[in-house]
């Protein structure tokens, strides 16, 4: 039975498959494939929207569907149109769901553009742990910087970033301020800094690198 939410290379592939008989093995044996779970895999990768990483199995689809070259290119042209329109929902609901949840918030700036080591670095608890600098934000905005301060004046320099050159207040999700290390305002940013997260891939699928270890932590490190 084709759903609603297949893939139109998926839905195109069990329709043929049907229409001639053809079990998922034969499909693979008939694309090219001599090592049938490697061609299985292809398989299952390319129903789930990975076009890149099985270009070979597309290569031979032609052939292993009956069908000319121009109606798999659609379908595949089709499937990247809906992966893209996923991926920019998934993106939608991922900013608003931020934004209903943004607390101001302040981070140290480093010298370093990544972390020394971005695998320790991610599962040691990342930038809420080695960035993120604490704030009492019950106190009027006016007093977040002056906060941050006091805490910049007595770290010289920020684990897996190096020496420290100031700090990031964010105030909204559309306005911040970056300071320097005397707390002077050096520039005006028109949206918040948001630290890139380290992930991991396992199985295919991509975890938050702190996740894995169970070691992120919500309290402020100790910076001596």
């Amino acid at each position: 039975m084709i759903q609603s939410n297949q893939l139109a290379i998926e839905t195109l592939i069990l329709e043929r498959s049907e229409a001639l008989g053809l079990k998922r093995s034969d499909l693979v044996l008939r694309a090219g494939f001599k090592n049938v779970a490697k061609g299985l895999r292809r398989l299952d990768q390319l129903c789930a929207g990975e076009l890149k990483a099985t270009a070979s199995l597309i290569a031979g689809l032609p052939v292993a569907l009956e069908l000319p070259p121009e109606v798999i290119a659609d379908a595949v042209r089709q499937t990247a149109q809906q992966v893209a329109g996923a991926e920019r929902i998934a993106e939608q609901e991922a900013e608003a769901a931020w934004r209903a949840s943004f607390e101001p918030c302040a981070y140290f700036v480093g010298t370093a553009e990544k972390p020394s080591s971005i695998c320790i670095y991610g599962i040691s608890g990342g930038a809420e742990r080695w960035l993120k600098i604490p704030i009492n934000i019950s106190k009027p905005p006016v007093t977040f910087a002056a906060q941050a301060l006091n805490l910049v004046r007595e770290t010289s320099s920020v684990s897996f970033w190096g020496r420290t050159t100031g700090f990031i207040v964010n105030y909204t999700p559309d306005f911040a301020v970056r300071f320097d290390i005397n707390g002077i305002p050096v520039e005006v940013l028109d949206h918040a800094y948001r630290p890139a997260e380290v992930t991991l891939q396992i199985g295919g699928k991509e975890i938050p690198a702190e996740s894995l270890l169970g070691l992120r932590s919500t309290s402020a490190p100790d910076y001596s």
